[in-house]
């Protein structure tokens, strides 16, 4: 059988996630528009990740056994339905609908395109494979966050219903040019095994593939810490602007999709695929830790701008783009089960960073002051980083 090309799976996500990129820095002030608290907005973007949690795993058996294209295709189709949902809510009620709807339906997009690349590539070459699906998100990000920037001038909701009409043009696009990439299709269909997987994903925190996925969650968790606290952060003590913040989270984009695609390969040819996990994660903890200092006067003397503030998200995004994709061919090369089924676990510890990571930043920040989200967050990782090297032996490599 002849491979199909990834150019189709990479252009697939790339346009996917323009979607999200021009909605995830307008969110907490949308949010804000119908009086939601810090918390209320960092339960509004868990409840995301909640129904990614749930939904991952079952998307992922799913796929073995009808194939990766029907459920991009059903995932696309639904993220238009919802992302119309969330532009035309009224209130935090319909809010809430249409983002958990949006996680409903991405919960398939990721997880199935990361297995649609191991379907297709050899050990050898998974890596490259799954950091160039990496670039296209941050370039897919990069994208919609500069055009939800100039669409948000028209209006707060404007750009959901973009997105909606994007998300609904790829479904086209996957139905017309996406070939199929699963060869042999599972013969049983367990859908009770993937809904609300505890059991599973125990057991595979206790297998061979366990230290991957605490840190996939680790990863996942800082990542969306800051998805949520930052915004916030940099609105309130900095008084910078969504379309600042927006660009700045697209320089962040940029350079993650800069590394993914050019530089990861290098990076883990040089150290090996585990020491490159393990060092991005840490460098992501210390520009997460290193955000807060961002208001103190010496770091403001340019001009007032918060430079620094870009310093330290850029040290970010150097650790993300080096744990993400790694971690994800580090799973898709040692898993022993089904391409879908594996990265759909794989999908449900993301997912569950993802339901964590904005619950406590929102909260923290509440409670505690703007620098606790920060600090706390990068001391757990750091902790958590120190028992996965030291008692599960994480080197191989």
């Amino acid at each position: 059988m002849k491979k199909p090309p990834l150019f189709f799976i990479y252009l697939t996500i790339f346009v996917n996630i323009i979607g999200f990129g021009m909605v995830f820095p307008l969110l907490p002030f949308y949010a804000r528009h119908f009086q939601a608290s810090e918390f209320t907005v960092g339960l509004l973007a868990a409840s995301f990740a909640i129904a990614q949690f749930i939904l991952s795993p079952v998307w992922g058996r799913l796929s073995d056994r009808v194939g990766r294209k029907p459920i991009m295709a059903v995932a696309l189709l639904g993220l238009s339905l919802s992302f119309l949902l969330f532009g035309l809510a009224n209130n935090l009620f319909w809010l809430f609908v249409g983002r958990i709807l949006q996680g409903v339906f991405s919960a398939a997009s990721i997880s199935v395109a990361q297995a649609y690349v191991g379907d297709v590539t050899s050990k050898e070459e998974r890596i490259k494979g799954m950091g160039n699906l990496g670039a296209s998100l941050a370039a897919g990000f990069i994208f919609g966050l500069g055009l939800g920037g100039v669409l948000s001038t028209v209006s707060l909701s404007f750009p959901f219903f973009v997105a909606a009409v994007l998300a609904a043009a790829n479904f086209i696009f996957v139905m017309a040019f996406l070939p199929e990439s699963l060869s042999k299709k599972a013969e049983k269909l367990m859908i009770k095994e993937g809904l609300f997987n505890i059991k599973h994903m125990y057991q595979g925190l206790k297998g061979e593939l366990g230290s991957f996925f605490i840190l996939t969650f680790l990863w996942s968790f800082a990542l969306t810490n800051n998805e949520v606290a930052m915004p916030l952060f940099a609105e309130e003590r900095l008084a910078l602007s969504a379309s600042t913040i927006g660009y700045f989270f697209s320089l962040m984009g940029l350079l993650s999709a800069f590394m993914q695609s050019v530089l990861i390969y290098k990076i883990t040819r040089f150290l090996g695929e585990h020491k490159t996990a393990v060092l991005g994660i840490a460098i992501l903890a210390v520009g997460l830790f290193l955000i807060p200092f961002a208001k103190l006067p010496v770091f403001l003397l340019f001009f007032k701008l918060p430079v620094f503030l870009l310093f330290f998200m850029i040290v970010m995004a150097v650790g993300s783009s080096m744990t993400r994709p790694t971690l994800a061919s580090l799973v898709s090369k040692e898993t022993k089960e089904g391409q879908g089924t594996t990265m759909g676990i794989f999908a449900s510890f993301e997912s569950l960073g993802r339901v964590f990571g904005p619950l406590l930043g929102g909260w923290l920040f509440s409670n505690f002051g703007f620098h606790s989200p920060f600090t706390v967050s990068a001391i757990l990782i750091f902790i958590t980083l120190v028992f996965v090297v030291q008692i599960r032996g994480f080197f191989k490599d």
